[in-house]
């Protein structure tokens, strides 16, 4: 690999803030789309407020009508990627022409300045600003759990956002192929990288059917916010080193980064800044953006001390007591990369473990599975990856035993095993689970149940979006077969993609659901499932036509159109648009 000059120039902080640009192009867009269907009289008169990074960013681009135009390939993507490259395209041309406009004068001056702060031996990362969001309700205790996330500053995020692009290329040919999260993409591979762990787990099944094989499965208690500081700096200075030894890296640069990923530890303390929230009540700005009509106690939670063996109580007395000890940012630019460091000495010991026996090892972040033949092997290399795990200090669900009274608590387990895995029998279990997908004893996949239900309730979610302000006495713009087409096509587009009825075959459902379930194989549990969400999306749309039908436009040029208006049942447009269609009838139909 060639050896860079640094990590951060001028054209790659500019190809972040044209991103930035892009997406505050697209919140409005999502903005504007939600009251384009209603009139101006039902609009309420507060506008969205811009703030003062968002003139910044304004002014270092052009007007709209003076971005660069794409050719008919480009056109194809999606609006944000289209946006993307006529900025790109503008900048380029821009810079070659030697431009004097102010707004490529400021976007050069803020790319170099961002530049310049990252060779400042003395500026530092100061702590990130922590927001919340609900994580699920606890009726029964009055409690809201919720999730923290984290943000910096934009010149912070830009410059961590490349020090995350350029350490992962450097880094990733170090890590092992049992991880398959936050990985560089390889052509060879899907690009969504979830897809790969459950191919290697099906494959694996495939090869030994008709016999038991036994799993073991294991995932953390808060990841992310008991990483140890002392724990982390240690794994990634070795794996620095490494690539300074095998020249992927010089030392200077070498010191630069070591540098700003320490200060990227050293800014945040979980017990510090943000475990100490929960002594704020729940109407404190800080739980702003939880939706909160009963007084719900609104709570981050972190271990409690059942959850830990004698071997732990130390490690949290010193976590509580020293500064600067536990937890990474959740949301940060680095978050993946710090996993797969901390993760990496423990993929190391399950391997060492392994040696040469037949044992199948995924992980994703902190997830993983282990599966083989032989139950004692699989116990002995299970017993390998908790003991690294308690090495690197981190806090694995316990590991309960398998007592069910019905077979749904099975789904329920954290950790588990090893147990077996075949079609019948005693304590013999035919699915097991991992990263969205399940898989039984013959290696058909289905989509796991909590997967299946989320893409229930954003059906009914995405109507409601467009139905309920009409439901609170808002007026129309459009008339209701304008409404009903767009509804149609938005649960549509959201599922499959955008479909074309004269091209619709072997379509890759970008940007889409089913994107996520590709590998889906034929069998009568996926295909249960898809039609399902066929059946849900046509009840869905059935459901909205009889409320669309009530409504009464107001725009003089659409009363006319009494036709549609009339029409309220769901004209079937065929399986191109289907989940099942797309999913088996239309897959690979162009290379047959």
């Amino acid at each position: 690999m060639p050896m860079p000059s640094s990590f951060i120039t001028r054209d790659l902080v500019v190809d972040k803030l044209i991103r930035e640009r892009c997406k505050y192009a697209d919140s409005k867009s999502q903005r504007e789309k939600k009251d384009e269907f209603l009139s101006k009289i039902s609009l309420s008169d507060t506008k969205h407020k811009v703030t003062e990074i968002e003139k910044e960013i304004r002014s270092m681009f052009p007007p709209r009508k003076q971005w660069c135009g794409l050719g008919k390939q480009r056109q194809l993507q999606d609006s944000v990627t289209r946006n993307i490259w006529k900025l790109r395209y503008t900048y380029q041309k821009a810079k070659k022409n030697h431009s004097n406009e102010l707004w490529y004068l400021n976007l050069c001056d803020y790319a170099d300045k961002i530049v310049r702060i990252v060779s400042s031996s003395g500026f530092g990362i100061r702590p990130p600003r922590v927001n919340v969001i609900e994580k699920k309700v606890d009726k029964e205790h009055g409690i809201i759990e919720c999730r923290p996330v984290c943000t910096f500053s934009l010149k912070i995020k830009i410059i961590l956002s490349l020090l995350n692009k350029y350490l992962t290329r450097i880094f990733d040919g170090y890590f092992y192929d049992c991880s398959h999260a936050f990985r560089l993409p390889n052509k060879n591979k899907n690009n969504l990288q979830h897809l790969n762990a459950v191919t290697l787990i099906r494959d694996y099944r495939l090869s030994h059917l008709d016999q038991s094989l036994f799993v073991a499965e294991c995932d953390m208690q808060k990841f992310y916010d008991t990483i140890s500081h002392r724990i982390i700096k240690m794994r990634f200075s070795l794996l620095l080193h490494r690539a300074v030894k095998d020249n992927k890296i010089s030392r200077d640069e070498a010191k630069i980064v070591k540098r700003w990923f320490f200060w990227y530890i050293d800014c945040f303390n979980f017990l510090d800044n943000v475990y100490c929230k929960n002594k704020l009540p729940s109407s404190h700005p800080f739980w702003r953006n939880i939706k909160n009509p009963y007084g719900y106690e609104c709570r981050i939670k972190w271990l409690n001390n059942e959850d830990f063996g004698d071997g732990y109580r130390s490690y949290v007395k010193m976590a509580r007591k020293r500064k600067g000890f536990v937890g990474v940012p959740q949301g940060g630019a680095l978050s993946g990369l710090i996993a797969n460091i901390t993760m990496h000495s423990v993929d190391k010991a399950v391997y060492s473990a392994i040696n040469d026996k037949d044992v199948l090892y995924c992980r994703f972040c902190d997830d993983m599975i282990l599966i083989g033949p032989q139950q004692n092997v699989v116990k002995d290399v299970f017993n390998a990856y908790n003991q690294a795990v308690i090495s690197s200090l981190l806090v694995p669900h316990p590991n309960k035993t398998i007592s069910l009274e019905h077979m749904k608590d099975f789904w329920k387990g954290k950790t588990r095993g090893p147990y077996e895995w075949n079609e019948k029998g005693h304590n013999v279990f035919p699915w097991i689970t991992f990263v969205g997908f399940d898989i039984n004893w013959k290696g058909n996949l289905r989509i796991r149940a909590g997967s299946f239900k989320r893409q229930i309730e954003k059906q009914n979610k995405v109507a409601n979006d467009l139905l309920v302000p009409y439901d609170k006495g808002k007026i129309p713009r459009y008339c209701s077969a304008s409404i009903k087409a767009t509804l149609v096509k938005k649960l549509i587009g959201m599922s499959v993609g955008r479909i074309n009825l004269w091209d619709y075959q072997d379509n890759k459902n970008i940007h889409s659901w089913m994107s996520a379930f590709s590998i889906l194989d034929e069998n009568p549990w996926s295909s249960k499932q898809l039609r399902e969400l066929d059946r849900h999306r046509q009840i869905v749309i059935a459901r909205a036509c009889k409320k669309i039908s009530k409504i009464r436009c107001t725009n003089k040029k659409q009363k006319g159109n009494t036709r549609d208006q009339q029409r309220t049942a769901f004209i079937y447009s065929g399986s191109p648009f289907s989940y099942y269609g797309q999913c088996f009838i239309y897959k690979n139909k162009k290379s047959k």
